[in-house]
C-alpha cells in the first residue's frame, strides 16, 4: 500500500494507493480540500480502479470525471489530485 500526501494551493491531498499488474487495485482519496458536490469523491475513486499506473492515465482519468460530473475543487486541480495519486504509486513500488 503506498501512501503520500499532496500540499494543493488550497488543501492538502492524501491518497492510499494498491496496485496490482501495473493497474490501480484500490484507492482512497482524503484530505483538507473542498469538492462540491461532496459524495463525488468516492465517484473519482471508482473511476480510477482499473487504470494504469501511469501519470497520464490517471491525469486522463481525472479530467475525464471532471467534464463528465461537473465537479467543482476550488484552488485543487485534476493535475495536483495525479501528483498526489502519483506520489503514493511511486512509494507502493
Amino acid at each position: 500500500m503506498g501512501e503520500s500526501s499532496y500540499k494543493a494551493p488550497k488543501g492538502l491531498i492524501r491518497v492510499n494507493v494498491e496496485s496490482k499488474s501495473s493497474k490501480i487495485a484500490a484507492i482512497t482519496i482524503t484530505g483538507d480540500f473542498f469538492m462540491y458536490p461532496e459524495d463525488l469523491l468516492w465517484e473519482l475513486e471508482k473511476r480510477l480502479v482499473g487504470a494504469r499506473t501511469t501519470r497520464e492515465e490517471v491525469l486522463n482519468r481525472i479530467r475525464e470525471f471532471y467534464k463528465e460530473s461537473n465537479v467543482l475543487t476550488p484552488g485543487v486541480s485534476p493535475e495536483d489530485f495525479t501528483e498526489a495519486i502519483v506520489r503514493a504509486l511511486e512509494a507502493n513500488s
